[in-house]
């Protein structure tokens, strides 16, 4: 780990702990040194004391100053639609979880002072990858996705490793593969969160069956229990739920359009018949999603697209079926655009939302 040249370090002193937690945070912090995961009693000065924060069943590093200097590797992350337009054709599907992942990861001595923290028990520091440095999910994906590389039928994402085939037999290979690779690299699985060959599994906040992506249970239900919103805070917190999952559902921009109103500023807060109706659609929508098929590179695509006086809406079609929605809702200047203007900027939507699956593809 490098920090910039012109890094000012700070030293922050032990921040206060409830008397109430005080013994389980010494025995968490005990058990940490027990593991090889921090270094207790620093008695040497280090340019950097950070903070330390005490989460759930976690104690993690706050480095906020530090991370302002930290040197990125900035590693991309997959996105889950590039994940899933590996996954046409699979039909069984292992989720491998790493234990503690980050804590897998050893740091080098100069690392390791820079990860010194605070406590009213003394000074540690983290010899192990610590939680908080914004650094470390890059650093453990790049670390895991370098384990896998070049094995077919597997992706990661941080510590999650997603396992997949078109039959059961095969799938098994490949698992078998992937745990001997894991063992080789000496990557520790939790075996408590693995899930092995199932043809339906979640992973990412989606769910992953044989017919292709649809949205998971738990976020179908803490949208449709959302009570009716009292204030532009509790709409903007709906709209956010919705707005996860907006490439499974049609038209949403266009049916959110009277709430995203009420959030303008100039706009005062008042629930009308308009604003339940489109609560009441969008809760609906999410209820009867279709499943959306995976894209498959191999296959020519079709653009539909549509508008409406108060948005634009597009899929990405294979065979017929849907593979990504897209939709926006038109700004009040828009709206004013006379048709033609409209059809262009409605393509362009459309062909810009869904650029990196149908570049390069056959177009029907």
């Amino acid at each position: 780990m490098e920090v910039e040249g012109d890094a000012k370090p700070v030293i922050h002193a032990p921040r206060k702990i409830p008397i109430a937690l005080r013994d389980k945070v010494k025995q968490e912090l005990d058990r940490m040194v027990s593991i090889d995961v921090i270094i207790s009693k620093v008695d040497y000065p280090t340019s950097w004391v950070n903070s330390m924060v005490v989460v759930q069943n976690r104690i993690c590093l706050d480095p906020r100053d530090l991370n302002q200097y930290v040197k990125r590797s900035h590693y991309q992350l997959p996105t889950v639609t590039e994940i899933t337009a590996q996954l046409s054709g699979a039909k069984f599907f292992s989720i491998l979880d790493a234990s503690s992942g980050f804590w897998q990861v050893r740091l080098d001595e100069p690392s390791a002072d820079l990860c010194t923290f605070n406590s009213p028990f003394g000074r540690y520091k983290f010899k192990r990858l610590p939680f908080g440095l914004n650094s470390a999910p890059e650093v453990f994906h790049r670390l895991v996705h370098e384990i896998f590389e070049g094995l077919q039928g597997v992706t990661t994402y941080i510590d999650d490793i997603l396992v997949w085939e078109n039959s059961k037999q095969e799938h098994d290979l490949r698992l078998i593969e992937v745990l001997n690779r894991a063992k080789d690299r000496k990557l520790t699985l939790n075996k408590a969160k693995c899930q092995f060959g199932l043809s339906k599994i979640k992973y990412l906040g989606h769910v992953l069956t044989a017919e292709g992506v649809q949205i998971d249970d738990g976020k179908i239900e803490a949208v449709v229990n959302m009570p009716k919103p009292q204030c532009k805070k509790d709409v903007e917190r709906f709209l956010g739920m919705v707005t996860y999952i907006t490439k499974l559902i049609p038209n949403l921009s266009t049916v959110a359009a009277p709430l995203r109103q009420l959030l303008c500023k100039d706009v005062t807060w008042q629930w009308l018949e308009n604003h339940e109706n489109a609560f009441i659609q969008l809760k609906k929508l999410v209820t009867t999603t279709p499943i959306l098929c995976y894209y498959d590179v191999s296959k020519p695509v079709t653009l539909s697209v549509d508008a409406s006086q108060s948005g634009l809406g597009a899929v990405l079609l294979q065979d017929d079926k849907p593979v990504a929605y897209a939709s926006r809702a038109l700004t009040e200047t828009e709206k004013a655009y006379a048709q033609i203007e409209k059809e262009c900027w409605l393509w362009y939507m459309g062909a810009n939302a869904f650029i990196s699956m149908y570049m390069a593809s056959k177009l029907k």
